[in-house]
């Protein structure tokens, strides 16, 4: 903790220092196309790619799939009767009740 509040403070002198100096030294009128030209050597700033946006476009390609995918699975239970599958409850609940009545009679 301690060499980080001696950094910070030698951080603070020089900045001090370069504010309090800035009278003495004389900027021509070329400075901008200087700093401009620094910059460009520089090139792009690389970053680090994050976890989302990488997926982004696969997530953006699979919609439309996902979409026609989920249209067509209700056309096709439509198409064979959700009823069938009430039906098939039914006969569920109807076995239960059957083995719980048999289990309570002795059966």
């Amino acid at each position: 903790m301690k060499s980080s509040r001696n950094e910070l403070g030698r951080l603070t002198n020089i900045l001090r220092q370069a504010y309090l100096g800035k009278e003495r030294f004389e900027v021509g009128d070329q400075w901008q196309s200087g700093v401009m030209a620094a910059i460009r050597q520089m090139g792009p700033v690389e970053s680090t790619p994050r976890f989302l946006p990488t997926f982004e476009h696969l997530v953006w390609r699979l919609a439309p799939v996902t979409s026609l995918l989920t249209l067509g699975l209700a056309a096709v239970s439509v198409a064979i009767d959700v009823l069938f599958q009430r039906d098939l409850f039914q006969l569920f609940v109807s076995v239960l009740e059957d083995s719980a009545l048999a289990h309570l009679f002795g059966g």
